[in-house]
């Protein structure tokens, strides 16, 4: 049996400003876990009364898999988003509801991406699309050798995508219910990996190129909260892994390795070769040679 290595983070999403949704995110304790926390900094770009606000929390992300496999080998990897509160009134406004949420992973390198799906009764508190795993590429476009996975409402996302929108309900909804705040919870995603035949296999979040930006639509993780106080406010919110957030603030930790897989290499085919005498005299000193090939 494989030893299992569980990395556990909980994952913030902030919405700030004018709309002025916090909110955050957390893991049960486990016996044994790994955890890496980081800051994740997001861009609050509202669409009335005020401009835009940066807000950074601590961030997290939950993941469940092997430390070892052998080249060659099929595996599965486990997401978990932590659950996520915000609350139902800010400042007087109403808060309604946070859609078009979407979570972008890397494809792994190392590793043939066989698919992924979502782990049933993981998710709770949604609604509008039912959440799914889509492979995307940079324009966020469904394509089998895209380099990202997306767990999205069939992709309705605020951008990089087609359909999007910042101005409108979409793709999975989280919709306040009564009491203070709301809280959901994202679904888990299993994502089944092939090793190759050597290096390491890296979870890591889409942060590469563009989506490394500051308030860049392909930035990991995007969502649309929306709230109302006499007029209706959208505030579509884009987030890094920044300790404090704007441009010349650089990645933190949250861009690295979540999860390392080691590839080792399986057992190989030998062949060993014995030379001795043909023939001793009882009680004679006799020199065994053995070759083994490959060495």
């Amino acid at each position: 049996m494989q030893n299992k290595r569980i990395r556990r983070l909980a994952t913030p999403i902030t919405a700030g400003a004018v709309v002025g949704i916090t909110m955050l995110g957390g893991v049960p304790a486990q016996a044994a876990p790994i955890t890496t926390t980081f800051k994740a900094a997001c861009l609050v770009t509202p669409s009335a009364v005020a401009g835009p606000t940066t807000e950074a929390q601590d961030s997290s992300v939950s993941i469940d898999a092997p430390a070892t496999v052998n080249a060659g080998e099929e595996y599965d990897v486990t997401i978990a988003p932590p659950p996520i509160s915000y609350p139902n009134s800010v400042s007087g406004a109403s808060v309604q509801n946070v859609s078009r949420i979407k979570i972008d992973v890397a494809v792994p390198q190392n590793a043939e991406f066989l698919g992924a799906t979502i782990v049933p009764g993981t998710g709770s508190g949604l609604s509008g699309v039912t959440p799914n795993v889509l492979r995307v590429n940079e324009n966020g476009n469904v394509d089998p050798n895209g380099t990202i996975i997306r767990l999205s409402g069939n992709n309705s996302v605020i951008g990089n995508g087609p359909g999007a929108s910042k101005n409108s309900e979409g793709g999975i909804v989280a919709k306040a219910v009564s009491g203070e705040k709301t809280t959901f919870q994202l679904p888990q995603v299993k994502a089944r990996l092939k090793a190759g035949p050597s290096g390491n296999v890296d979870i890591k979040l889409r942060t590469a190129g563009e989506a490394g930006a500051w308030g860049n639509d392909k930035n990991f993780l995007t969502f649309l909260p929306k709230a109302t106080l006499v007029i209706t406010a959208w505030a579509p919110t884009q987030c890094t892994p920044r300790n404090t957030g704007g441009a010349a603030d650089p990645l933190n930790s949250g861009a690295g390795p979540l999860a390392t897989t080691t590839i080792t290499e399986a057992d190989k085919q030998t062949t060993t070769t014995v030379v001795a005498p043909g023939s001793v005299k009882n009680g004679s000193e006799v020199t065994l040679t053995a070759n083994v090939n490959p060495a």
